[in-house]
């Protein structure tokens, strides 16, 4: 189960951090929790981090298809915002094999959860449709820090990736690259020293 952890940084940390991002040595990017909200049950099931490189074998739904309509929105979720991403119907499609409304569940979660009134839109909500099948919704939006190197000897990455204390998962390397780390929240202040002595 993907755990995000919220910390205040220090100020050293945080141009420590900084520094670190600014020679390519740690790279940030918005990273959130994926979930499915199942259409058939109303159930929302936890999938891991929103990073590919993490959940390879991520489920694949069938209702987003390339020509399935979608939309996207921010809305109320929990305790706090989400991204939601969802397939909706399209009447001119009634009876076509199109028809998404003919093959998948109506989702009455996300019908519920998109038609809140603080709902942001963010692509195509419609007004009039229903939504139909699986859905997409990521919650914990926020940074995130992984540290790479495109050129490391053998085994170096994970013998320097036993050495750190904050949370994170090793990503295997590919295509001739390093390993990669992935940090759960933002690196301590001791791993960013140890960053930053063996490659700043």
């Amino acid at each position: 189960m993907a755990k995000a952890i919220r910390t205040k940084p220090s100020k050293t940390s945080r141009a420590t951090v900084k520094e670190l991002e600014t020679k390519g040595i740690l790279l940030g990017e918005k990273i959130g929790i994926e979930h499915i909200v199942r259409a058939a049950t109303g159930q929302v099931e936890e999938q891991g981090f929103d990073l590919y490189d993490l959940s390879k074998k991520r489920e694949r739904l069938a209702n987003f298809h390339p020509n399935a309509p979608t939309c996207s929105a921010w809305v109320s979720y929990g305790s706090g915002r989400a991204q939601l991403t969802a397939t909706y119907g399209n009447n001119r499609w009634l009876g076509t094999p199109y028809d998404l409304s003919s093959i998948f569940s109506e989702n009455c979660l996300v019908d519920q959860l998109l038609r809140q009134p603080d709902t942001r839109e963010i692509g195509g909500v419609p007004s009039g449709e229903k939504f139909y099948g699986d859905a997409l919704l990521v919650t914990d939006i926020r940074q995130h820090w992984t540290l790479r190197r495109r050129q490391a000897e053998e085994g170096e990455i994970e013998f320097f990736n036993e050495t750190l204390s904050t949370p994170r998962t090793l990503i295997e390397g590919w295509n001739g690259y390093a390993p990669r780390i992935f940090f759960h929240e933002e690196p301590n202040e001791d791993d960013l020293i140890f960053i930053k002595l063996r490659f700043g």
